[in-house]
């Protein structure tokens, strides 16, 4: 199990990297629309990227911690393999999918990547609920 909590902090570590890299992009995307046109700041575009920039560097610092707390869970390596795989997802989602969002503009209906988004979402929140049942199990155990 030692592995697998070393690939998430290590994924972690490589998506807050990413995020950060990405950040300087969203910087300059901002300073120009603060340059040119104030009201672009409030785009729909330039709004989802901030949130991707945000939840990326959340998701990685998530990843992080899961790693370091994963020792401490009761369940076994197949739900921890598949809490890492549900964290992952989450981490697409608000990473990859949401800037994908962004680009595709706002719907009047759910479409494909909406679908997406909630799907890997839901994943990643089953993930964090059953690591935290996991972690409160240990806790509650007596001996």
């Amino acid at each position: 199990m030692p592995r697998l909590a070393l690939f998430n902090m290590a994924f972690g570590f490589f998506v807050i990297f990413l995020a950060a890299a990405a950040g300087a992009f969203l910087a300059t995307d901002i300073t120009q629309a603060f340059l040119r046109d104030k009201q672009l700041l409030s785009s729909w575009t330039l709004m989802l990227g901030k949130s991707a920039h945000g939840h990326a560097n959340l998701f990685g610092l998530v990843h992080i911690a899961f790693g370091l707390t994963l020792p401490y869970s009761i369940w076994g390596p197949r739900v921890k393999v598949a809490q890492t795989v549900g964290l992952a997802l989450g981490t697409v989602a608000m990473g990859i999918v949401m800037l994908i969002r962004a680009y595709v503009g706002p719907t009047g209906g759910i479409d494909l990547t909406e679908a997406v988004l909630g799907i890997f979402l839901s994943c990643a929140l089953a993930a964090l609920f059953t690591h935290a049942a996991g972690l409160a199990g240990k806790l509650l155990r007596r001996g």
